[in-house]
């Protein structure tokens, strides 16, 4: 199985191309999109700490997990579409994972 993930890019700095932990994902016969949502904390540097999972559709296949797994690569532009620093604030994450 593979699984790709993919952020919004309104959210961050460069969307990073990264590869699931397929252990943590069940398997499926046909490809699949699925999505979680994470609220996580955006330190001085813009990477993520302090993840949880608010929500994932659909919510058998441990796309919450795999999202968790995979969001320490990611890094956020600083400053939001306010144009205040996001740095020390807790954000929502969606990540959208291609299951084939």
């Amino acid at each position: 199985m593979i699984a790709s993930l993919a952020l919004a890019a309104a959210v961050f700095a460069a969307a990073p191309q990264a590869q699931a932990q397929t252990d943590l994902l069940k398997p499926v016969s046909e490809p699949r999109i699925a999505v979680a949502i994470l609220n996580c904390l955006v330190k001085n540097d813009g990477y993520l700490t302090a993840c949880t999972v608010q929500d994932e559709s659909p919510n058998d296949l441990g796309v919450g997990q795999a999202a968790l797994s995979m969001v320490s690569q990611v890094q956020v532009d600083l400053l939001g579409p306010d144009g205040k620093s996001r740095a020390g604030s807790y954000i929502q994450v969606p990540v959208r994972i291609r299951i084939r």
